[in-house]
């Protein structure tokens, strides 16, 4: 995918962007795997669409096997993807410039992609294109455990002259939140490697006011690294709490079943409810922003302010972890799959959600008297999890009976 999109040909500054970045195409399977839940048009895979550089046309299915091969191919001679000038992280420019250096998020967040890829190239009947992804899938997780886990956590990367970083010899930038979370997400890490990399984040990047990108921060720069150790400890990527970051973890811990470990980092975003916390972030609860001030544990007086930046990343993916892992209404393609995740003070929910054309009306509420979760549609339990034959234009009574 190109680095560039142009915004109009006769502009003096054509392009938002177009310094070399390695992470387009891991972005394809979980933009589509989120329009296909909510949406369950498959027939989109069989659109027939040109490239950037032609007039040829192939199936949306077709571009995004090639993305996800383009992605096999940008690889060291280990099976590590290329970070060239930046990945996720725009101004982590300087590890891979000369063509060497990888990133280890990127490897990881790859796995994971392949494996989204693998379970809608299965859903939609094409049982090679699964097969593929699926082995591509373990061996880039055991790729990434070969030579990114340090013992406790996931290396962020290797620089263009074969240094590790982010890991625990470092005295500065020792973790990183991305390759753990992405790690809990791809299944690169067991159980036992779950514990220790969560563990880990607990101890080295939580704060009172969410979870850091990464710790200790940056207070000099690194040139191997680059622009980000140039900021000012704290802010922006340079150990700030970007949200962002923040957000995939979240996510990843309900997926994983951290229901609880989820629900105390996600309250965190939001400013207060004491007076004491939204005046130390300096903003009240009515948007998240981009980043609070992190460093924690270096400059605790400044922690915590608010960057005030609203362009965020954010909310996208706090949407899932409310909508997908908090109350659990997750598209499926038989229906709304419901499996609620409240945390264990509360006692009940209620949720209003659009789906497919309908409303649903769902009143969750723990209750003494069920063993396992039970789904009641319009007065009447279903069977399962997941509500079928869901029509547009019909208003549905949902209640979700939980167990104490």
């Amino acid at each position: 995918m190109p680095d560039g999109i142009i915004l109009h040909p006769d502009a003096e500054l054509k392009y938002i962007n177009q310094v070399p970045h390695t992470d387009h195409c891991i972005w394809l399977p979980v933009c589509m795997k989120t329009y296909l839940d909510e949406t369950n048009d498959y027939n989109i895979l069989e659109e027939q669409v040109p490239f950037t550089n032609s007039e040829q046309k192939v199936s949306v299915l077709e571009h995004i096997n090639l993305a996800m091969r383009w992605l096999i191919h940008e690889r060291d001679a280990r099976g590590l993807n290329y970070i060239n000038q930046g990945d996720w992280c725009d101004p982590m420019n300087m590890v891979g410039y000369k063509g060497k250096g990888v990133s280890g998020w990127l490897t990881i967040a790859t796995a994971y992609a392949f494996n989204v890829w693998a379970d809608l190239a299965e859903q939609a009947g094409h049982a090679e294109v699964a097969a593929e992804f699926r082995q591509e899938a373990n061996q880039t997780n055991a790729t990434a455990n070969k030579y990114l886990w340090d013992g406790d956590w996931y290396a962020r990367g290797i620089t263009d002259d074969n240094v590790v970083f982010g890991v625990s010899k470092d005295v500065e930038g020792r973790i990183y939140i991305n390759p753990q979370s992405w790690a809990l997400m791809s299944g690169a890490a067991d159980q036992e490697k779950q514990d220790k990399l969560i563990r880990a984040v607990e101890e080295q990047l939580e704060t009172p006011y969410g979870v850091e990108k990464l710790a200790p921060s940056f207070t000099a720069m690194r040139e191997d690294v680059g622009r980000v150790t140039q900021k000012h400890p704290g802010s922006a990527e340079n150990g700030a709490v970007y949200n962002h970051a923040a957000a995939f973890y979240i996510y990843a811990l309900y997926l994983v079943g951290e229901k609880e470990k989820a629900y105390r980092l996600l309250r965190k975003m939001i400013p207060g409810p004491d007076g004491e916390d939204i005046l130390q972030r300096g903003q009240l609860p009515v948007f998240i922003p981009n980043y609070y001030r992190g460093a924690y544990r270096q400059f605790p007086r400044t922690a915590g302010r608010s960057s005030h930046l609203f362009n965020t990343g954010t909310v996208p993916w706090v949407y899932r972890c409310l909508i997908d892992g908090l109350f659990g209404l997750q598209g499926h393609t038989q229906g709304l799959q419901v499996r609620p995740q409240l945390p264990e003070d509360w006692n009940e929910a209620s949720v209003t959600r659009l789906f497919r054309g309908a409303e649903l009306n769902v009143n969750m509420k723990k209750d003494t008297t069920v063993q396992a979760i039970e789904v009641h549609v319009d007065g009447q339990r279903i069977e399962g999890d997941i509500i079928k034959n869901i029509q547009a234009g019909v208003n549905y009574e949902v209640l979700v009976k939980l167990p104490i």
